[in-house]
């Protein structure tokens, strides 16, 4: 009967053990084998952990990482990931025009390149910013690996430990990781339907100052925010960047969906850094979600001087971008196919956001809300107060279907009534099914 409890007990426990990195399955008769596992890794653990600096050993994993898991399993439908139409990569002509890339300029593109980025994709860069209002010298321009890579250079350069940054709230994970690794304190600040409150930004900041702490930077999402969807009015970004100038704070400015809108107008989507005559907007943009993630194409655009502080930092870091895949993107453009996949893009999504709003209206129950975006890849979805979107995670799961809770995207993780959908990768029909099955969870979670 011990043998039988203690066996349990094991089973029980081995996830969490695998978590940490001590065992990774359990099947009978293998109880020896996971113990003589983690007496191995604890022995290996020793050797390495008392070195770790005091930034690593505050770096932590999230609670997102196992729930992507529960999502991948077999037959689950899930919302979950931010990954673009993989029926929309331009594979074939990404394969013509890197093969001929490589024939004519392979001995070129195969060697190292600049760091600061390749100056014909720099100029491609500068030219479609400056359909949006931008206008950067080729010296203000700095290709990254991904804006990701951008976030965590605006860190590096700009954050101390225990330095204060200002996120909208909720906010995109990837930069809450990013300045979290840093040390930095992070303060939200609520968003409404229309953007970032700016009277509770000003509070806060004045609250902040009134403490004798200045927020190093505003980190904002003013296209189609992940995660709620939210397109910043133009009249709150005119109030972002003053507040800015009043407080002397900068502004961090990730437009990575600002090219996926659907019927938006330029006007609508013209981004913070347009109106910055001070140098006080850091942008960052990306090729991820109009090309393909895969390439890690980016780049940030600001002052020269800080431009060339930021290349300095990223080439320790990866010392160039590719070459190779500067150039494919930059032929791509001049072909005039960048701009005609663009345009496919917004039908793609458009579509797969309004079945997944359609759905919704069919089988939430009463008691449920949602944004209803212009643009980009997510819809946020609100269940009433007191409720934890992580319990209907689970319910959900068992019915095969999958999201994001929606704490996470918050500094403090403390909104639980809320999770993230994203529309971007499953054809409408798959979205149907997977919201028709949400649906019936949400129903029987609400009436428990």
């Amino acid at each position: 009967m011990r043998r039988k409890v203690f066996s349990i007990a094991l089973k029980d426990n081995v996830s969490f053990l695998g978590e940490q990195g001590f065992c990774w399955a359990l099947t009978e008769g293998e109880g020896c084998d996971i113990f003589r596992d983690i007496h191995s890794n604890i022995r290996r653990k020793a050797v390495w952990e008392g070195k770790l600096s005091k930034r690593a050993l505050g770096m932590k994993g999230s609670e997102i990482r196992r729930l992507f898991r529960l999502s991948m399993q077999p037959g689950v439908i899930s919302f979950a990931g931010g990954l673009p139409d993989p029926g929309s990569f331009p594979g074939e002509e990404a394969a013509s025009v890197l093969s001929r890339l490589l024939r004519e300029r392979g001995e070129v593109l195969l060697q190292y390149g600049p760091a600061r980025g390749d100056e014909e994709l720099v100029e491609v860069i500068r030219e479609r910013m400056g359909r949006r209002g931008i206008d950067v010298g080729p010296r203000e321009v700095l290709v990254v690996s991904g804006a990701q890579q951008g976030l965590d250079l605006c860190a590096k350069l700009f954050l101390d430990p225990g330095d204060v940054v200002l996120v909208e709230a909720p906010s995109f994970i990837g930069a809450l990781g990013a300045f979290r690794n840093y040390q930095a304190e992070m303060v939200g600040v609520p968003m409404e339907e229309d953007g970032v409150d700016l009277g509770a930004l000003e509070r806060t900041v004045e609250g902040l100052l009134g403490e004798g702490r200045k927020p190093k930077f505003f980190y904002t999402i003013p296209n189609f925010q992940n995660p709620t969807g939210t397109l910043t009015s133009q009249e709150k970004r005119r109030g972002v960047l003053e507040l800015a100038r009043r407080y002397d704070l900068l502004v961090v400015e990730d437009d990575a969906y600002g090219e996926l809108g659907f019927g938006t107008s330029d006007q609508e989507v013209r981004p913070i850094k347009a109106m910055d005559g001070e140098g006080r907007v850091i942008y960052l943009g990306s090729f991820s979600k109009i090309v393909s993630p895969g390439i890690r194409l980016g780049w940030m655009a600001g002052p020269e001087e800080l431009i060339d502080r930021f290349e300095m930092a990223k080439q320790m870091l990866d010392v160039c971008p590719s070459p190779l895949i500067q150039a494919m993107v930059v032929e791509l453009h001049r072909k005039g196919f960048l701009d005609e996949h663009v345009l496919n893009l917004r039908e793609i999504y458009r579509s797969r956001r309004d079945a997944m709003v359609s759905s919704l209206r069919r089988h939430m129950p009463q008691g449920v809300r949602w944004t209803e975006p212009l643009g980009g890849f997510y819809v946020w979805v609100t269940i009433p107060e007191g409720r934890d979107a992580l319990d209907l995670f689970h319910m959900a799961v068992e019915r095969k279907v999958a999201f994001v809770i929606g704490s996470a995207f918050y500094p403090d993780e403390s909104v639980r009534n809320v999770f993230r959908l994203s529309f971007c990768h499953e054809r409408e029909e798959v979205i149907e099914e997977g919201i028709g099955r949400l649906g019936e969870a949400t129903r029987a979670f609400l009436s428990g």
